[in-house]
């Protein structure tokens, strides 16, 4: 059961609202299972790993005694004090983070009571400064509004129970805030000068001070070089690289070729005087070419029966007759497609004996092209090589052309990925057309 509160900094310009959606006035909490849960801190970009004392000490001297840290201690939070609610504090941002995100740009929205709503804005399963915010449902909604805006189309993904935006994956803040991430609980900022100081005394007491010292910074420097060999090792840094590389890429087999041929297969040969001239698509829409007969560019796209959400007129001033347009349309509606799995990919030298097995069979068609090129290590972004790298993951490109009439037959594996449709319909011979089909493969190296 979900309990709800609020409270106050000991800031007095905490207690006035800005003007400005930026951050949340005040944090609140939720109460659930006898853990407690903080909406609306103020998060930054922490300090380099060597300065994360000199930063923490910084902060207590402003008043603020506990911190969240990210899982990779690049973002920090903080706050003055916790509530009084028993159970452990958790930052609700870092928990959605660790639990729930999936990688990429994420809104994480829910309604927590009459017209207060929680907003945090997620980038590669990190909180985004600026964006742990708590209020009312138009504030919320406009906050949302300008983050969107600041993303330059690239894909949001919204989760919550709050119905503020479309496309919102429902979750309820029960099944939210459950199995807290350990990182994600509030640590106290301890009072280092206080507890050097009294250090130092027991020390000199002991007279141990300057072999104590010099021991501690012995310890130090080993724990340091323990910790910057961890963070420069290659596959350290290629587990970081992978998993959201991965979350990118759609699970493969026939479900895109069907998105594909489900839209293509509403569009006519002919219409009003036009006649279909070839389709090209692409993971997230298809275009059309059109070759002017006689019709003019009113009499095509009015009669077109698939909705478009582009076009282009191109007239040759010198052959009217010449004239072509392109239409583009949005891929059907379809299951929303899975993510690659990088337990369930095979070896690479399995990969290639099975699926350069199906594009020999492939070519025994008529008028066929295969293509097919050697598997390199994935992301390329990533340090190291395939060979030294523990579990490494390899990507391949292929391609092949046929007739069109074989693609409703075609069947591809689970790890092979169809990215890019071309089809080509020759004037007076469309019942001849052609396709050109391109991807990639996965696979473990090893």
């Amino acid at each position: 059961m979900l309990s709800l509160g609020g409270f106050w900094r000991n800031n007095l310009s905490r207690l006035i609202r800005p003007t400005a959606v930026t951050a949340s006035p005040w944090p609140h909490w939720i109460s659930t299972k006898g853990q407690v849960f903080l909406f609306g801190i103020d998060w930054e970009y922490s300090a380099p790993a060597g300065s994360k004392n000199k930063e923490l000490q910084a902060q207590r001297k402003k008043g603020l005694g506990f911190y969240a840290l990210s899982h990779f201690e690049d973002v920090i939070g903080f706050i003055s004090a916790l509530p009084v609610a028993k159970g452990r504090k958790y930052a609700a941002a870092l928990h959605l983070a660790d639990r729930l995100s999936q990688g990429g740009i994420e809104i994480f929205c829910f309604h927590l009571r009459e017209d207060l709503y929680s907003f945090i804005a997620l980038n590669e399963s990190k909180p985004v400064p600026g964006h742990d915010y708590v209020g009312t449902k138009e504030n919320v909604w406009q906050l949302g509004d300008d983050f969107a805006n600041l993303q330059e189309k690239q894909a949001i993904r919204y989760v919550g129970n709050s119905g503020i935006f479309e496309m919102e994956e429902p979750l309820t803040l029960e099944k939210a805030l459950t199995d807290p991430a350990p990182h994600a609980q509030f640590k106290s900022i301890i009072h280092q000068p206080l507890l050097l100081a009294f250090a130092a005394v027991l020390l000199g007491v002991l007279g141990l001070v300057y072999g104590a010292n010099a021991y501690l910074t012995h310890l130090r420097i080993q724990e340091e070089q323990k910790r910057q060999a961890l963070l420069n090792d290659p596959n350290v840094l290629y587990e970081q690289s992978i998993g959201p590389a991965l979350k990118q890429v759609t699970s493969g087999g026939r479900t895109q070729i069907d998105s594909w041929i489900q839209t293509i297969g509403k569009l006519p040969l002919k219409t009003a005087g036009w006649r279909l001239d070839s389709v090209k698509c692409t993971l997230q829409d298809c275009t059309a070419t059109w070759h002017r007969e006689y019709g003019n560019f009113s009499e095509l796209f009015n009669s077109l029966g698939l909705a478009y959400v582009s076009r282009t007129e191109n007239m040759d001033t010198s052959k009217v007759g010449n004239s072509t347009a392109t239409t583009t349309h949005r891929l059907a509606e379809a299951s929303r497609a899975s993510t690659m799995d990088r337990n369930a990919l095979p070896v690479a030298k399995d990969v290639l004996s099975l699926f350069s097995s199906q594009l020999q069979d492939l070519t025994l068609l008529d008028n066929a092209t295969i293509t097919l090129d050697k598997p390199v290590l994935f992301p390329a972004s990533a340090q190291g090589s395939a060979e030294t790298l523990q579990r490494p993951v390899v990507r391949g490109t292929w391609g092949l052309q046929l007739e069109l009439w074989s693609i409703h037959s075609l069947k591809l594996l689970p790890y092979v990925v169809p990215e890019t449709l071309d089809i080509q319909f020759p004037a007076d011979k469309q019942d001849q057309a052609v396709y050109s089909l391109k991807g990639s493969f996965y696979a473990l190296y090893k």
